[in-house]
């Protein structure tokens, strides 16, 4: 071994000795305790958040379903073919509406069982450093330089968890935001030229129109069906 290369080793270990004196570990782990239950009270806060946003989506939702419903009901009633179609294709836009809703408050579900279960993680982390720093203090009179270091050591593996903790707190808030964003992805659809707008319109009204009839002949056929079962009894 070098000169230079003694030299450096007798200095870090004399350095690491030095800091393990002079460093006040209970105010060490006071503070990750602090940190840990400021990170779990920012969690509970956003859980709240978005367990609201979900209740709103959900409502939405239901609004959404509601509506496409009524618009086939009126498609039945209505008077004019041209009529009752327009409202089965005004049922069919609120259908695609609400199955794209339902995808978003699953992802949305999702990110807030995986925020649920960080909180969980966090509250648990908590008290394993509360009871760690109870056991710590009753041993602190005894400790030796050993356990001086291992408790440093310790120090700064809580630093790095707390470190990774506020990482990935801000890339899962990231990753909710832009979940949450209606704006993302959207891209706006090119035009169609006219003539194969007027085959998409006439190919879309041929399969409303049959939708239509079909809607039509069940509900004849149900009402012969009421009407027969009336006159047996």
């Amino acid at each position: 071994m070098s000169l230079f290369t003694r030299l450096t080793a007798t200095f870090s270990s004399g350095l690491d000795r030095l800091v393990g004196e002079i460093e006040n570990h209970d105010a060490v782990v006071a503070a990750a305790i602090r940190d840990n239950r400021h990170a779990y009270g920012r969690a509970r806060v956003r859980l709240g958040r978005m367990q609201d946003e979900g209740q709103r989506l959900r409502r939405r939702l239901g609004r959404l379903r509601r509506e496409a419903a009524s618009w086939r009901r009126r498609a039945l009633a209505a008077g004019d073919e041209a009529g009752a179609v327009e409202c089965l294709r005004r049922a069919h836009a609120l259908t695609t509406e609400s199955d794209t809703l339902a995808d978003t408050l699953t992802r949305h579900d999702e990110l807030a069982q995986q925020l649920e279960r960080e909180i969980t993680a966090v509250r648990r982390r908590i008290e394993a450093l509360q009871q760690r720093r109870t056991e710590l203090r009753s041993r602190e009179a005894t400790a030796d330089a050993a356990g001086r270091i291992r408790a440093l050591e310790s120090g700064t593996r809580m630093d790095l968890d707390e470190t990774f903790e506020r990482w990935e707190v801000r890339v899962t808030e990231a990753e909710v935001e832009s979940e949450l964003d209606p704006a993302a992805g959207y891209e706006r659809p090119s035009s169609p030229d006219h003539f194969e707008a007027e085959i998409i319109a006439a190919e879309e009204y041929a399969a409303l129109k049959a939708e239509l009839d079909a809607m039509r002949r069940d509900a004849a056929q149900s009402q012969e069906t009421d009407d027969e079962d009336h006159d047996r009894h």
